[in-house]
């Protein structure tokens, strides 16, 4: 098959549709049914370029002889006679002047075809159901079989397409229906929308007469090239995904009319689409997909339908919803990961629940009104003077006397456990995920110790309320769980909206470029992609609400002598150590031990080494530390050294804190030299503060610092 008849017929729809405001499709729906051999219908109001139309499709085909394209015209009502349309009745053929094809005269009914309908390439009725029973009947043997019965001869009829118009549809009733339905298309036109075009096609000569010039003339399309693609088109194929959308549009058109009121029935909006017209039907859409190069009907062409199927003005807009709803159900296939990426997302949501926000006992109603915590850990308790497992334990309680008391332990369906006893709570104390309940009644009564009980209690997360962090911990630890723990997703969610619109912009070509149907399928079409793309989306949407509980821009974060930098990069003050886990505090690198214009951190771990081993005491502490943080290990000078010694004690009791090692009387090496380098600065770390130097073969106490300034 060959393939620039895509681009040829392009070129020519160009041609034919210039100075043809608003008439794109009327002229693109009006080629292909001529290069498809079949006939159009044009419903509108007079004025609206329906015979202008018509005029520019007989242009696109070029005569196999020098007389040229034959074209007939002509506006019928109730007194146009057969005559007028096929030809005047041959006198001397009735008077047997005339010898037939032996050579013989005789009488004969006879009309003169030549200019008129029977010898006509393309032909145009206007005002069609006003036309009379006899040329309504005689078109119909002409559009059918393509032949003219002209007395006892029968005329072959060259005609490639029949177009018709009027500014109403065919009367119900009046034997018009056979005709009606031979109209494959049946199209809507009607006047300039667009003001800049109205004044645009106003404003043109009034006599500017169509011409194409020598260029535009080799686009035409000749007898011998129209037959050997009637012969291609045959031999194109409905795709299984075209087939499924034409049994779609069957199966909808079918249920609209069972559930059709009696009135509208009786009015003639039942769809009515038979056999005859459903082959005519996927002529046209092999048709397209032939000039479109295409040996297979793909969804775009399917969208032409839309145009095939009504019969009345009320069935129009419906035609158009069947198709796109069949369109949508049958587009493009897609597979995205939102299963997936919602279960992150849960995951997520569970994570910043637990990292940033204070868990609290999950509430539950019981059958008698009073509010409970659930038991994780259910167990055999004694109560009062009975042995119960219980399933929920009591979040309210009172006791005033002995009539007035309330039962605080409950079974699996919400009903109080051993609801006779004279009994109370003493105590009722939660602490984090547990609660601990004192039986008053044993513990008063017998002085049992068996009367007190820890039960674990079901948590949930209790609002918005964030844990007491302070900046510097807020802000370090909310780019390491963003960096961890969104970022992936949101980077998830994002490869797959790229991959999805690479499908669809992939898929999309060949429909885009259909040179027949109407562009906005092109929607339906690709509905699932657009559809999985708007839910990954609101993903997005979904995972950013969870980030923006936690994540601050409006934080203040400033190092201070005593903070703990972890090797993940988040730092806690001095005062915040105590809620750090034995696991964090195993992953402290360093604590803070300057704070002025300059930030640094002192190393947790100490090396008794010669001056001359720093560099490798730098090497071996940056091994240590995390990637990040694994440049930028330093000796100090004695410069800072005399600031460290000054904050020794609030470094100390952080270092103490983290199982570090504390800075006590030892002393120190500090990167400075004696001005000849023969010595090294050392300091003391003793309440004197001592400094000295000494020569640098002296094993002496070495720590590291890092600056902090770009944490």
């Amino acid at each position: 098959m060959a393939t620039n008849k895509h681009d040829r017929i392009e070129k020519l729809l160009d041609v034919l549709g210039s100075g043809l405001y608003e008439k794109e499709t009327a002229v693109k729906l009006g080629l292909l049914t001529a290069l498809a051999g079949e006939s159009m219908f044009m419903l509108g109001a007079p004025g609206c370029a329906k015979s202008m139309i018509t005029r520019r499709i007989k242009e696109a085909f070029k005569a196999d002889n020098k007389d040229g394209v034959k074209y007939f015209e002509t506006l019928l009502n109730q007194f146009t006679t057969p005559e007028e349309v096929f030809g005047n009745i041959s006198l001397k053929a009735l008077n047997g002047e005339l010898p037939d094809e032996n050579g013989n005269k005789k009488e004969e009914y006879r009309r003169l075809t030549e200019g008129m309908l029977p010898e006509a390439d393309i032909a145009f009725l206007d005002e069609i159901w006003k036309a009379s029973p006899a040329i309504l009947n005689t078109l119909l043997t002409i559009v059918n079989e393509r032949k003219f019965h002209n007395g006892s001869k029968v005329m072959n009829v060259p005609l490639k397409a029949l177009f018709a118009a009027s500014n109403e549809l065919p009367a119900k009733g009046k034997g018009l229906e056979a005709l009606y339905d031979r109209f494959i298309f049946r199209l809507p036109v009607d006047f300039i929308k667009n003001e800049d075009d109205f004044f645009e096609m106003i404003d043109q000569p009034a006599h500017e007469e169509f011409k194409l010039n020598d260029e535009d003339k080799k686009l035409l399309i000749s007898n011998t090239e129209l037959k050997e693609w009637s012969k291609e088109i045959d031999k194109v194929t409905l795709s299984e995904v075209s087939k499924q959308v034409i049994s779609a549009i069957r199966k909808e058109m079918t249920l609209l009319n069972d559930a059709m009121s009696d009135e509208d029935k009786k009015n003639g909006e039942l769809f009515e689409v038979g056999d005859r017209r459903w082959k005519k039907i996927a002529h046209i859409l092999k048709t397209s997909a032939f000039l479109n190069d295409r040996n297979e009907v793909d969804l775009m062409d399917c969208s032409l339908i839309e145009n095939c199927i009504w019969g009345t003005e009320k069935q129009q807009k419906k035609a158009k919803e069947i198709v796109e709803k069949c369109l949508k159900e049958n587009g493009i296939p897609c597979d995205s990961a939102i299963e997936d990426i919602q279960e992150q997302i849960e995951e997520f949501t569970a994570k910043v629940d637990e990292e940033w926000f204070e868990l609290t006992p999950k509430i539950y109603d019981m059958q008698d009104g009073h509010k409970a915590y659930k038991i994780v850990n259910p167990k055999q308790v004694l109560f009062a003077d009975d042995s119960v497992l219980p399933s929920y334990i009591s979040e309210d309680f009172k006791w005033s006397n002995y009539t007035d008391r309330h039962g605080m332990l409950y079974d699996t369906n919400g009903n109080k456990l051993g609801p006779d006893y004279r009994f109370s709570f003493s105590e009722l104390k939660v602490s984090k995920d547990s609660v601990t309940w004192t039986d008053w009644w044993r513990n008063y009564n017998y002085g049992k110790s068996d009367a007190i009980h820890t039960f674990k209690v079901e948590m949930c997360h209790g609002g918005d309320e964030l844990k007491d962090f302070s900046d510097i911990a807020h802000s370090t630890l909310q780019k390491i769980f963003t960096k961890n723990n969104y970022t992936p997703i949101s980077n998830f969610i994002k490869n797959e909206i790229d991959k999805l619109k690479d499908q669809k912009a992939k898929d999309a070509v060949p429909f885009k470029a259909n040179l027949f149907a109407d562009q906005s399928y092109n929607t339906s079409i690709t509905s699932k992609i657009d559809d999985s793309i708007k839910d990954l989306e609101d993903k997005q949407v979904e995972l950013d609400k969870q980030k923006d509980r936690y994540y601050s821009d409006d934080l203040e974060p400033e190092l201070s002598v005593g903070d703990v930098i972890l090797n993940d990069g988040s730092i806690f003050t001095a005062k915040e150590i105590k809620n750090l886990s034995d696991e964090q505090k195993e992953n402290v690198i360093a604590v803070v031990c300057i704070s002025d214009e300059s930030k640094y951190a002192i190393g947790v771990n100490q090396y008794s080494k010669k001056w001359t081993e720093m560099k490798q005491c730098c090497i071996d502490y940056s091994n240590k530390a995390a990637d990040d943080y694994s440049k930028g290990w330093i000796v100090p000078t004695i410069e800072l050294l005399q600031k460290i010694w000054e904050n020794r004690d609030v470094i100390n009791k952080s270092l103490k804190a983290v199982n570090g090692e504390t800075l006590d009387g030892k002393e120190y090496w500090s990167y400075s030299e004696t001005e000849d380098k023969s010595a090294a600065m050392y300091m003391t770390f003793d309440d004197r503060g001592h400094q000295d130097h000494t020569t640098k073969d002296h094993e002496y106490t070495i720590c590291v610092i890092h600056d902090w300034r770009n944490f």
